[in-house]
């Protein structure tokens, strides 16, 4: 792993981890301490990533109100409020759009990657027609 500030691959492991059991890592360059995390859009967030994403996607997926999902990891154990929700949406539904963009489309400017159709026949009815 290179170092998050100054990109230097002088960068060693530190034995304790974080609160919420990240790993820690020391740039032997500069003296800075980091985790697996600071480089990411939820840096400074206080609930684990993954309930931070799955949060997000049950937002945009299945329209949720904020106050919802509030509530509805209310009852599993995270208690966080709707505006908390809401925050992470405006950092992580741009990330997550290009992402999912970028998969379903590859990689951008690639020659062969689209295609077209003129004109086609297909079966209506059991019978052969021109569309």
């Amino acid at each position: 792993m290179d170092c998050v500030r100054c990109g230097s691959a002088a960068v060693a492991e530190r034995p304790e981890r974080t609160a919420q059991d990240y790993r820690r890592f020391r740039c032997r360059d500069r003296g800075r301490q980091s985790n697996e995390r600071s480089a990411g859009v939820l840096n400074r967030a206080q609930y684990p990533s993954d309930v931070i994403a799955l949060v997000v996607l049950w937002r945009l997926r299945h329209r949720l109100t904020l106050r919802d999902l509030a509530e509805v990891f209310l009852v599993r154990g995270p208690v966080f409020s709707h505006e908390a929700v809401r925050k992470w949406e405006a950092k992580l539904a741009p990330v997550l759009a290009d992402e999912l963009r970028q998969r379903r489309h590859g990689k951008r400017n690639v020659r062969g990657r689209h295609w077209h159709v003129d004109e086609t026949h297909l079966k209506v009815r059991g019978r052969w027609a021109y569309l």
